[in-house]
């Protein structure tokens, strides 16, 4: 179900250093937002202050010790980031069948107070099928490329009865190289839905108020990518916690749930929707 590519699993790994490179790691990681301010809150590298990219190297490559593991549950502790001043604690636990709690501390560690939001962003099968809940009073922002971006075009969607659908299958016409789109949903209920191939995906986590988040963000968002070169096709499910001012030492939480149920159905639109009916909040 996740996007990731096994050559990367392989040793020797990349220490996390400011000159880092970005690699396309995909899976599941959880990152601190607002994007625009992935390097606002630190001096090591003054030149990429208002810099909206790459990630934090720190979170992307930093070494995680192993806190508590037994059969059904994992704890991982990271480095302190002088890029975001924080510290990351991960908790993946089975708490069910086919289900995972996935819960992620964030804290201070620095003398000075830091803000940030917490961002898990989940890559799955761009070949998938993903779903999200509308609220029919908030229509979702969606995001395509400059028009002024002629190798760039806008990936489709839908919104059909309720939901926001993002189908794989796009692909750019002649002279576009790419396709891509961002969807910033204020959802009806705190759940994204996945097909692929007999299985669904179902993430849940806890709304979080449209006035406890960053202003730039939504608390679900979904970004699809295709394109003519295989990086380019990428399905990420993301969704952000609340925008915190923490203290030095002080500590935010968020939570996600993922389960995984099959699914006989066909892959048509159709089907899917009377699949999602039986989804419970």
């Amino acid at each position: 179900l996740l996007h990731s590519d096994p050559k990367f699993w392989k040793a020797p790994f990349p220490k996390p250093s400011l000159e880092t490179p970005f690699r396309p790691w995909n899976g599941r990681i959880v990152w601190v937002g607002p994007q625009s301010g992935f390097w606002s809150q630190q001096e090591v590298r003054p030149e990429l202050t208002e810099a909206g990219w790459p990630p934090d190297p720190f979170n992307e490559a930093g070494r995680f010790e192993i806190l508590e593991r037994t059969p059904t549950r994992l704890r991982l502790i990271g480095p302190l980031s002088p890029v975001t001043g924080l510290v990351l604690e991960h908790d993946y636990e089975i708490v069910g069948e086919r289900t995972v709690r996935m819960g992620v501390t964030a804290s201070n560690g620095r003398t000075t107070p830091v803000s940030w939001d917490l961002w898990p962003n989940t890559r799955v099968r761009p070949e998938g099928f993903p779903y999200v809940p509308l609220d029919p009073a908030e229509p979702p922002r969606i995001d395509g490329p400059d028009p002024d971006q002629t190798a760039i075009g806008a990936y489709p969607h839908w919104i059909v009865d309720g939901w926001l659908a993002m189908p794989p299958g796009a692909q750019p016409e002649s002279p576009q190289q790419r396709l891509t789109l961002k969807a910033f949903v204020r959802p009806s209920q705190g759940l994204m839905a996945f097909f692929h191939q007999r299985h669904l995906l179902v993430i849940r986590a806890q709304l979080v108020p449209v006035e406890d988040l960053h202003p730039e963000q939504a608390f679900i968002e979904i970004y699809r990518g295709a394109g003519t070169a295989p990086e380019h096709d990428i399905l990420e499910l993301e969704m952000h916690g609340p925008y915190e001012t923490l203290t030095p030492g002080a500590s935010m939480g968020f939570e996600q749930t993922f389960e995984v149920l099959d699914y006989e159905g066909e892959h048509t639109q159709a089907d899917h929707l009377e699949r999602l009916k039986s989804l419970s909040p």
